[in-house]
């Protein structure tokens, strides 16, 4: 039977949604909808930390230790959303350590790894990850400057896909770039002047650099790059095209047609 959630559990969920460095030092973030936790659920089960509800239901299988009824001022305190569903779980963040990514890397003969240098809307981020899953990236790797992978409104655009690839934030973007050029990466980048990525001739091993929304990639990055790739368009009508839709049609191509 679902117990109900204590204050101190409840003060300590709100700090974890509001706060990184409280996210980052338990290693959790919140899940918020059905639909989401639900995808969670299913991949990663172990995970789960709290299936909490403003009421008892059985849409969700989880244990019933681990599943907890708030109130409605409780849960609002919790939701990040204006229309909620009433239901949050918090759950353990995945963790890879850069040696067992890079060494996994090394071992594979074909792999792609999408690369983000200071990408800062949480929309774009998460919809980043969903569609890295989509096209079966091995890894993303992430600057400092990006925005924090277990940020609420990015864990709510991914719509459950968090578990699907490994997610590194890099220390060093330079760094670990030349550590993949070592293990048999080209790095491309996504750039407004470049050769037309249709015609590009993709490695089997790739990583794909996609750079911050308004300013691109930056120039220390730019300066590990092979190849600088673009998406042909009509820009007397369109400047730019969205972070996360770029990196949708490149993948769509590095992977699908390499």
């Amino acid at each position: 039977m679902a117990k109900h959630l204590s204050l101190a559990q409840h003060k300590f969920y709100v700090r974890v949604r509001r706060e990184k460095k409280v996210r980052d030092a338990e290693r959790l973030f919140i899940a918020e909808g059905i639909r989401t936790v639900s995808e969670l659920l299913n991949a990663a089960p172990q995970s789960l930390l709290a299936l909490i509800q403003t009421e008892p239901s059985d849409l969700l299988a989880a244990p019933s230790e681990k599943t907890f009824i708030a109130s409605q001022k409780q849960f609002s305190a919790l939701s990040d959303t204006e229309h909620s569903q009433g239901v949050i779980g918090i759950f353990e963040q995945p963790t890879v350590s850069p040696q067992i990514l890079f060494k996994t890397l090394e071992e594979k003969s074909s792999s792609v790894v999408l690369v983000l240098d200071d990408v800062q809307d949480p929309g774009n981020l998460g919809t980043l990850i969903r569609t890295a899953a989509w096209f079966d990236v091995d890894a993303i790797i992430a600057s400092n400057g990006t925005v924090d992978f277990f940020n609420p409104k990015v864990v709510r655009s991914t719509a459950g896909s968090l578990f699907a690839l490994s997610l590194y934030r890099s220390g060093s973007l330079k760094g670990d770039l030349a550590s993949l050029q070592k293990i048999g990466f080209t790095i491309y980048g996504a750039a407004i002047a470049g050769e037309d990525f249709l015609t590009t001739s993709f490695s089997a091993k790739t990583a794909l650099v996609i750079g911050n929304e308004a300013n691109g990639i930056s120039e220390h990055v730019r300066q590990c790059l092979h190849r600088e790739i673009t998406i042909t368009g009509n820009h007397n009508k369109v400047e730019s095209l969205n972070a996360a839709v770029s990196a949708g049609i490149l993948l769509s191509r590095v992977c699908l047609h390499k």
